[in-house]
């Protein structure tokens, strides 16, 4: 219902004829008009009882109107405010304008589809879309399938904040992590942005000033690999995924990485990381342009390689037994997590093999900016304020660390750590838990 002051009256629709006339209907004591516009019969109720005072109004109203029809200065919109969207969108089209309807008309359930269609879809991230639409399916639609984006307030964010927690797992219920609940607010973001755009609404912003109302817990450091827990895993691990995980250890390399690695890809003296696989798609590209790089052939690196391209014929190095591309899906659950739970050793993810290799690389002295290039990053940040604070509390790994990467992993022109040089130099490759160890080292 929209008020008129220069009618001086309600309606609640409206629709025209040639001139205009104002009838009644058999069996209802409410007024119509019915006039015609782009020769199509418009007969809209008033919402008016029939009285004389009733008609007086109606017939000085459609009057106006038909002064305007006629003068082409009639936007049927706004005429009739509560026509269907179809009949608004039709005569705007023959008006030349663009009609957008109001945010209390549009559905946030119904948007998101076409959303998903038109925008996401469009990404060329595989993951990107894969993610947005995991959000989109499990968050957004569950809570706003039925609100118009008229109903997204500040107020209605912070209730959605409020229902950020773990919906299946070990931790059902948990408040989930900080970096998870922003990536699904700017999902909805995403969208409220582009409707806005579309439709040229003018609305405030309901995420302005929501960081306070998200979750405050800060991002958990990963904890890295003590070495004797290393070598229990080692043990534990199936053989054929043993050479995988190695790799993993002794470069840096990550699942997606892994998966994507060709036989072309491994040179005489290094290994080129340039596209991985996430999700069963295959990508030429990695996720930074820093993530390609050249990782060194040290001698315990090229032992495995020789023993896991000796496995099958498949163009993949890290192949499954049927010569297709290893895929880590099933790989944390099914074998990961059943080995560190056999190993009866504090649960770490696999990623957690990046961070150690990061850590036990700096203790054995490798140089920050090097390690920089070795991991893929863009700058030394991630080395100075992240992997650098790793180091305290396994120094007593040092020598067994550096014997497991090898001499030839450390550059001539480097040197040990300082304090290690005087008290351990001469003990170089004899610590008591590397011999302990080393025929793991062998495994095949």
């Amino acid at each position: 219902m929209k008020q008129y002051p220069h009618l001086d009256m309600l309606l609640f629709d409206n629709e025209e004829k040639k001139q205009g006339s104002i009838i009644r209907k058999p069996g209802s004591c409410k007024l119509y008009v019915l006039f015609y516009y782009y020769n199509k019969r418009v007969e809209k109720t008033t919402g008016l009882t029939d009285t004389p005072k009733n008609r007086e109004k109606v017939r000085l109203w459609l009057d106006r109107l038909i002064e305007r029809r006629d003068s082409g200065k009639m936007i049927f919109a706004e005429a009739f405010p509560g026509s269907s969207d179809n009949d608004k969108a039709f005569f705007a089209k023959l008006e030349g304008w663009h009609y957008a309807p109001s945010p209390k008309e549009i559905i946030v359930g119904d948007y998101l589809k076409k959303w998903d269609k038109e925008v996401v879809e469009l990404y060329d991230s595989h993951t990107k879309r894969f993610d947005y639409r995991v959000i989109l399916k499990c968050w957004i639609k569950p809570y706003f399938a039925e609100k118009s984006f008229y109903d997204l307030t500040r107020l209605e964010m912070q209730k959605f904040i409020s229902t950020f927690k773990c919906k299946i797992g070990i931790h059902k219920g948990r408040p989930l992590s900080r970096a998870r609940s922003i990536n699904i607010m700017t999902v909805i973001r995403a969208m409220f942005n582009d409707a806005i755009d579309e439709f040229h609404w003018d609305l405030t912003d309901p995420f302005r000033n929501l960081n306070r109302h998200m979750p405050k817990n800060p991002p958990k450091g990963r904890e890295i690999f003590r070495f004797d827990e290393w070598l229990l895993i080692l043990g534990t691990i199936p053989p054929w995924h043993r050479p995988m995980i190695e790799i993993m250890m002794l470069t840096g390399m990550i699942h997606s990485e892994i998966s994507g690695l060709l036989r072309s890809h491994i040179h005489p003296d290094h290994i080129m990381v340039q596209q991985s696989i996430v999700r069963g798609v295959e990508s030429k590209t990695l996720k930074t342009r820093y993530r390609v790089r050249k990782m060194p052939i040290t001698n315990r690196i090229r032992a495995i390689l020789e023993e896991v391209l000796a496995r099958t014929d498949s163009p993949y190095v890290f192949a499954q037994p049927d010569g297709k591309p290893y895929l880590r899906e099933n790989f944390t659950e099914r074998t990961w997590t059943r080995a560190i739970t056999k190993c009866n050793i504090p649960y770490r993810p696999p990623y957690s093999m990046r961070h150690s290799f990061a850590a036990w690389s700096l203790l054995v002295g490798i140089e920050p900016l090097r390690l920089v290039r070795l991991m893929g990053h863009g700058s030394k940040q991630m080395v100075y304020e992240v992997y650098g604070n790793y180091i305290d509390g396994i120094e007593t790994d040092y020598w067994d660390i550096l014997n497991y990467f090898g001499k030839d992993f450390i550059e001539v022109k480097k040197r040990p750590l300082a304090f290690y040089q005087n008290s351990h130099e001469e003990n170089f490759g004899e610590s008591q838990g590397f011999q302990k160890h080393n025929s793991l080292f062998l495994l095949n």
